[in-house]
């Protein structure tokens, strides 16, 4: 049997249904999800993806602390 090519990878990939959904939802990262949410106003921290300025400058993301806790 020839090995796969191209976007083979991507059709192996668990997923699951999902009612009401058109598009199955992926299984790649729901092992990071696993604990409970925190309750709302209890975080200390969060975490702030990378962006690019206007002027062209590129951050990296970062946590930063929440409203009150910094």
């Amino acid at each position: 049997m020839p090995a796969a090519k191209g976007r083979a990878w991507k059709m192996e990939r668990a997923s699951v249904k999902v009612a009401g959904k058109s598009r199955p939802r992926s299984n790649k990262y729901s092992g990071g999800d696993a604990a409970r949410k925190p309750a709302p106003g209890t975080r200390q921290q969060i975490w702030v993806g990378g962006y690019t300025r206007a002027d062209g400058t590129k951050i990296e993301g970062y946590y930063r602390a929440t409203a009150g806790n910094g």
